[in-house]
Protein backbone atom coordinates (compact mmCIF):
# COMPACT_ATOMS: atom_id res chain seq x y z
CA UNK A 1 0.00 0.00 0.00
CA UNK A 2 1.36 3.40 -0.60
CA UNK A 3 1.79 6.39 1.36
CA UNK A 4 -1.18 8.47 2.31
CA UNK A 5 -2.14 11.29 -0.20
CA UNK A 6 -4.76 12.85 -1.53
CA UNK A 7 -8.24 13.89 0.16
CA UNK A 8 -8.18 12.83 3.90
CA UNK A 9 -11.15 12.97 7.04
CA UNK A 10 -8.87 15.91 8.00
CA UNK A 11 -8.82 18.00 4.58
CA UNK A 12 -6.16 17.54 1.70
CA UNK A 13 -2.66 15.62 3.00
CA UNK A 14 -0.31 18.21 2.62
CA UNK A 15 2.76 15.90 4.60
CA UNK A 16 2.47 12.26 4.92
CA UNK A 17 5.82 11.07 7.30
CA UNK A 18 6.05 7.31 8.53
CA UNK A 19 7.63 7.38 11.91
CA UNK A 20 7.31 3.50 12.25
CA UNK A 21 6.42 0.50 10.00
CA UNK A 22 3.00 1.53 8.44
CA UNK A 23 2.13 4.09 11.09
CA UNK A 24 2.21 7.80 9.50
CA UNK A 25 2.04 10.87 11.19
CA UNK A 26 -0.48 13.45 8.91
CA UNK A 27 -1.11 16.89 8.54
CA UNK A 28 -3.34 18.44 6.07
CA UNK A 29 -5.72 21.36 5.04
CA UNK A 30 -9.32 21.32 5.85
CA UNK A 31 -11.66 23.62 3.58
CA UNK A 32 -10.96 26.56 5.54
CA UNK A 33 -7.11 26.43 5.24
CA UNK A 34 -6.82 25.23 8.72
CA UNK A 35 -4.27 22.56 9.37
CA UNK A 36 -5.15 19.15 11.10
CA UNK A 37 -2.91 16.09 12.38
CA UNK A 38 -3.36 13.18 12.96
CA UNK A 39 -1.96 9.39 12.30
CA UNK A 40 -2.90 6.64 10.16
CA UNK A 41 -2.38 3.25 9.82
CA UNK A 42 -3.57 0.99 6.58
CA UNK A 43 -6.31 -1.58 7.57
CA UNK A 44 -4.68 -4.66 6.16
CA UNK A 45 -1.77 -3.84 8.59
CA UNK A 46 -3.65 -2.99 11.90
CA UNK A 47 -4.24 -6.17 13.74
CA UNK A 48 -0.13 -6.85 13.15
CA UNK A 49 0.67 -3.47 15.19
CA UNK A 50 -2.36 -1.82 16.83
CA UNK A 51 -4.16 -3.72 19.81
CA UNK A 52 -8.10 -4.39 19.53
CA UNK A 53 -8.95 -1.97 21.94
CA UNK A 54 -6.56 0.69 19.84
CA UNK A 55 -8.52 -0.41 16.31
CA UNK A 56 -11.73 -0.02 18.04
CA UNK A 57 -10.89 3.78 18.88
CA UNK A 58 -10.27 4.74 15.16
CA UNK A 59 -12.73 6.32 12.54
CA UNK A 60 -12.31 4.45 9.43
CA UNK A 61 -11.74 6.26 6.23
CA UNK A 62 -11.89 3.73 2.89
CA UNK A 63 -8.71 1.53 3.31
CA UNK A 64 -6.90 3.42 6.43
CA UNK A 65 -7.56 3.75 10.09
CA UNK A 66 -7.64 7.16 11.27
CA UNK A 67 -6.24 9.21 14.87
CA UNK A 68 -7.86 12.43 14.94
CA UNK A 69 -5.63 15.08 17.02
CA UNK A 70 -8.05 14.06 20.46
CA UNK A 71 -6.77 10.12 20.56
CA UNK A 72 -3.50 10.34 17.83
CA UNK A 73 -1.59 9.22 21.34
CA UNK A 74 -3.02 6.03 21.63
CA UNK A 75 -0.98 4.25 18.50
CA UNK A 76 1.87 6.42 19.19
CA UNK A 77 2.15 5.27 22.92
CA UNK A 78 1.38 1.68 21.61
CA UNK A 79 4.51 1.99 19.22
CA UNK A 80 6.82 2.92 22.31
CA UNK A 81 5.82 -0.15 24.17
CA UNK A 82 6.24 -2.41 21.30
CA UNK A 83 10.40 -0.17 21.08
CA UNK A 84 10.97 -0.63 24.88
CA UNK A 85 9.63 -4.18 24.55
CA UNK A 86 12.32 -4.97 21.53
CA UNK A 87 15.13 -3.11 23.72
CA UNK A 88 14.72 -5.12 27.10
CA UNK A 89 14.50 -8.24 24.70
CA UNK A 90 17.37 -6.67 23.37
CA UNK A 91 18.71 -5.86 27.21
CA UNK A 92 18.00 -9.66 28.42
CA UNK A 93 20.16 -11.23 25.22
CA UNK A 94 23.05 -9.49 25.83
CA UNK A 95 22.79 -10.12 29.41
CA UNK A 96 22.44 -13.76 27.94
CA UNK A 97 25.45 -13.65 25.44
CA UNK A 98 27.94 -12.15 28.29
CA UNK A 99 27.28 -15.32 30.91
CA UNK A 100 27.45 -17.21 27.98
CA UNK A 101 30.92 -15.93 27.28
CA UNK A 102 31.49 -15.89 30.89
CA UNK A 103 30.54 -19.79 30.98
CA UNK A 104 32.55 -21.08 28.05
CA UNK A 105 36.13 -18.95 29.11
CA UNK A 106 36.11 -16.49 26.05
CA UNK A 107 36.22 -13.28 28.14
CA UNK A 108 40.07 -12.60 28.86
CA UNK A 109 40.56 -9.31 29.22
CA UNK A 110 44.28 -8.99 29.51
CA UNK A 111 44.39 -10.59 25.81
CA UNK A 112 42.17 -7.26 25.01
CA UNK A 113 43.43 -4.41 26.83
CA UNK A 114 46.55 -5.96 28.15
CA UNK A 115 47.77 -6.06 31.81
CA UNK A 116 46.29 -3.01 33.92
CA UNK A 117 48.41 -1.50 36.41
CA UNK A 118 47.57 -1.66 39.73
CA UNK A 119 46.24 1.27 41.58
CA UNK A 120 48.74 3.34 43.04
CA UNK A 121 49.59 3.27 46.82
CA UNK A 122 48.28 6.94 48.08
CA UNK A 123 50.16 6.77 51.25
CA UNK A 124 53.73 5.05 51.82
CA UNK A 125 52.96 3.01 54.92
CA UNK A 126 49.51 1.20 52.91
CA UNK A 127 49.25 -2.34 52.46
CA UNK A 128 50.27 -3.32 48.59
CA UNK A 129 46.71 -3.88 46.63
CA UNK A 130 45.36 -7.07 46.73
CA UNK A 131 44.78 -8.63 43.15
CA UNK A 132 41.23 -10.08 42.47
CA UNK A 133 41.96 -10.48 38.69
CA UNK A 134 43.25 -8.04 35.83
CA UNK A 135 41.92 -4.62 36.52
CA UNK A 136 40.30 -5.49 39.80
CA UNK A 137 41.68 -5.17 43.33
CA UNK A 138 41.07 -4.24 46.79
CA UNK A 139 43.26 -1.46 48.30
CA UNK A 140 43.47 0.40 51.75
CA UNK A 141 43.82 4.17 52.33
CA UNK A 142 43.96 6.19 55.23
CA UNK A 143 43.06 2.91 56.93
CA UNK A 144 39.98 1.71 55.00
CA UNK A 145 39.45 -0.97 52.61
CA UNK A 146 38.43 0.14 49.06
CA UNK A 147 37.28 -2.26 45.88
CA UNK A 148 39.24 -1.12 43.30
CA UNK A 149 37.74 -1.10 39.19
CA UNK A 150 39.99 -0.47 36.12
CA UNK A 151 38.47 2.57 33.93
CA UNK A 152 38.72 -0.06 31.17
CA UNK A 153 36.80 -2.90 33.21
CA UNK A 154 34.11 -0.20 34.28
CA UNK A 155 33.98 1.10 30.58
CA UNK A 156 33.07 -2.19 28.95
CA UNK A 157 31.47 -4.38 32.00
CA UNK A 158 29.27 -2.28 34.60
CA UNK A 159 26.79 0.36 33.96
CA UNK A 160 26.92 4.06 34.16
CA UNK A 161 25.33 4.24 36.95
CA UNK A 162 27.25 1.70 38.99
CA UNK A 163 30.20 3.98 37.49
CA UNK A 164 28.73 6.93 38.94
CA UNK A 165 28.86 5.17 42.57
CA UNK A 166 32.73 5.35 42.62
CA UNK A 167 35.92 7.66 43.40
CA UNK A 168 38.17 7.97 40.50
CA UNK A 169 41.64 7.86 41.57
CA UNK A 170 44.39 7.90 38.19
CA UNK A 171 43.15 4.91 36.20
CA UNK A 172 40.58 3.28 38.91
CA UNK A 173 37.70 3.75 40.71
CA UNK A 174 37.32 3.28 43.89
CA UNK A 175 34.14 1.75 46.15
CA UNK A 176 34.16 1.81 50.06
CA UNK A 177 32.65 -1.88 51.25
CA UNK A 178 29.30 -1.01 51.14
CA UNK A 179 29.01 0.78 47.85
CA UNK A 180 31.13 -1.59 46.01
CA UNK A 181 27.75 -3.59 46.35
CA UNK A 182 27.05 -2.38 43.09
CA UNK A 183 30.14 -3.22 40.70
CA UNK A 184 30.37 -6.34 43.01
CA UNK A 185 26.68 -7.22 41.88
CA UNK A 186 27.25 -6.62 38.26
CA UNK A 187 30.66 -8.17 37.62
CA UNK A 188 30.20 -11.25 39.77
CA UNK A 189 27.39 -12.29 36.79
CA UNK A 190 30.80 -11.89 34.32
CA UNK A 191 33.85 -12.77 36.04
CA UNK A 192 34.02 -16.48 38.74
CA UNK A 193 36.89 -15.02 40.59
CA UNK A 194 34.92 -11.43 41.78
CA UNK A 195 32.03 -14.14 42.19
CA UNK A 196 34.02 -16.30 44.52
CA UNK A 197 34.20 -12.96 46.83
CA UNK A 198 30.74 -12.56 47.73
CA UNK A 199 30.78 -14.93 50.89
CA UNK A 200 26.64 -14.03 51.33
CA UNK A 201 24.55 -13.25 47.95
CA UNK A 202 21.43 -12.49 50.46
CA UNK A 203 23.46 -9.86 52.25
CA UNK A 204 24.74 -8.48 48.66
CA UNK A 205 21.04 -8.15 47.58
CA UNK A 206 19.63 -6.57 50.75
CA UNK A 207 22.13 -4.14 50.37
CA UNK A 208 21.49 -3.08 47.62
CA UNK A 209 17.64 -3.06 48.10
CA UNK A 210 18.41 -0.67 51.43
CA UNK A 211 21.03 1.48 50.61
CA UNK A 212 20.42 1.49 46.40
CA UNK A 213 16.86 1.58 45.19
CA UNK A 214 17.06 3.80 42.43
CA UNK A 215 20.11 1.65 41.38
CA UNK A 216 17.43 -1.45 41.70
CA UNK A 217 14.78 0.33 40.36
CA UNK A 218 17.18 1.32 37.27
CA UNK A 219 18.11 -2.15 36.60
CA UNK A 220 14.75 -3.80 37.33
CA UNK A 221 13.46 -1.73 34.67
CA UNK A 222 15.73 -3.08 31.94
CA UNK A 223 15.79 -7.22 32.99
CA UNK A 224 13.29 -9.58 32.47
CA UNK A 225 11.16 -10.66 35.32
CA UNK A 226 13.35 -13.82 36.07
CA UNK A 227 16.44 -11.95 36.42
CA UNK A 228 15.27 -9.18 38.60
CA UNK A 229 16.94 -7.79 42.19
CA UNK A 230 14.67 -9.86 44.56
CA UNK A 231 13.69 -8.32 47.81
CA UNK A 232 15.47 -9.98 50.54
CA UNK A 233 15.08 -9.97 54.39
CA UNK A 234 19.49 -10.28 55.27
CA UNK A 235 22.27 -8.03 57.43
CA UNK A 236 23.15 -5.44 54.87
CA UNK A 237 26.83 -5.12 54.47
CA UNK A 238 28.06 -8.46 55.56
CA UNK A 239 28.37 -9.91 51.76
CA UNK A 240 32.54 -9.48 52.01
CA UNK A 241 34.75 -11.63 54.84
CA UNK A 242 36.39 -8.58 55.14
CA UNK A 243 32.56 -6.78 56.37
CA UNK A 244 32.52 -10.42 58.45
CA UNK A 245 35.79 -9.41 59.84
CA UNK A 246 35.46 -5.78 60.80
CA UNK A 247 31.58 -6.53 62.01
CA UNK A 248 33.37 -9.55 65.01
CA UNK A 249 35.91 -6.87 65.74
CA UNK A 250 33.66 -4.28 66.89
CA UNK A 251 31.47 -4.06 70.06
CA UNK A 252 27.84 -4.21 69.78
CA UNK A 253 26.37 -0.91 68.74
CA UNK A 254 23.33 0.71 70.64
CA UNK A 255 20.09 1.16 68.51
CA UNK A 256 20.63 5.15 68.27
CA UNK A 257 24.43 4.27 66.92
CA UNK A 258 23.09 1.60 64.23
CA UNK A 259 20.38 4.46 62.93
CA UNK A 260 22.84 6.59 62.35
CA UNK A 261 25.16 3.82 60.28
CA UNK A 262 22.05 3.48 57.62
CA UNK A 263 21.59 7.28 57.48
CA UNK A 264 25.71 7.59 56.63
CA UNK A 265 25.20 4.69 54.00
CA UNK A 266 21.80 6.14 52.26
CA UNK A 267 22.83 6.23 48.80
CA UNK A 268 20.63 7.76 46.13
CA UNK A 269 17.22 9.06 46.73
CA UNK A 270 18.45 12.37 48.28
CA UNK A 271 21.66 12.93 46.42
CA UNK A 272 22.49 14.91 43.49
CA UNK A 273 24.98 12.07 42.16
CA UNK A 274 25.80 8.95 42.77
CA UNK A 275 29.75 9.26 43.29
CA UNK A 276 31.43 8.32 46.19
CA UNK A 277 31.64 11.03 48.52
CA UNK A 278 34.52 10.62 51.26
Amino acid sequence: MNHPSGESIWGNINTALEIALNIYVIVAKDENGIEREGIMVPKEKAKEILSDKAISMAEQDGDWLCYGEDIKDVPMYEMLQRRVAACKRMEAKAVEMMEEIRRDGKLRLADYFGECAPPVQQEKDSPPPVPVRNGIYFVQSGGQDFFAVHEAVADNFISDMAGAFGNRQGEYLLYDLTTAAVPLFELSQIYEEVGDLIVSEDSLLSTLNTNFKTYVLYYNELIQEEAKIPPVNAPASLFLQKQLDRSANEPERTDFEEDAAKESHSHGEEADDFGYEP
